[in-house]
């Protein structure tokens, strides 16, 4: 619902009920938004610019080099970082492109606010600083981690790791 208040994109919630998809579709007529919300499937998602996770499952990483090569992947899980290096590894999609939601021992609903934010400062080309969870390059060996780090975030996803 936090992105569908953005009224900046059309929504498809993966695997959830028309019931739901409805339900939000509801809310935003009496929030004053556009009811831009369905419920569909990964074949309904191809092509999307944007992918917001609340889940990684097995096959997500699949699915999603699969029908969504091209887009950004902001990931609201339980375990960001390693939701992250697990797409990261299953995509083989640019580290700039999939960004983990990190709010430290926070439960779903700021996990649901970050991503909102992270989600808006990439459709907006906000260029915003945000903390979030980010492959970043160690200098010295060249290893490649995980990492909760400030982020500019914009359009295409992380700009620069500050």
């Amino acid at each position: 619902m936090l992105i569908a208040q953005l009224d900046l994109t059309a929504l498809v919630l993966l695997s959830a009920s028309e019931e739901l998809s409805d339900d939000l579709a509801s809310a935003a007529l009496s929030q004053g938004y556009e009811p831009r919300v369905r419920a569909g499937g990964w074949a309904d998602a191809a092509g999307s610019d944007l992918v917001v996770l609340d889940v990684v499952g097995p096959e997500t990483g699949t699915e999603i080099a699969a029908r969504c090569a091209g887009a950004v992947v902001v990931v609201a899980t339980a375990t960001p970082v390693a939701d992250v290096e697990a797409l990261l590894v299953a995509t083989h999609m640019p580290r700039a492109r999939i960004i983990g939601a990190a709010v430290d021992g926070a439960g779903p609903i700021t996990a649901a606010a970050r991503a909102t934010e992270i989600a808006d400062a990439i459709l907006r080309d906000r260029r915003q600083t945000i903390t979030a969870a980010v492959q970043v390059l160690d200098e010295e060996d060249g290893a490649a981690n995980v990492l909760v780090r400030e982020a500019r975030i914009g359009a295409g996803g992380i700009q620069a790791i500050l």
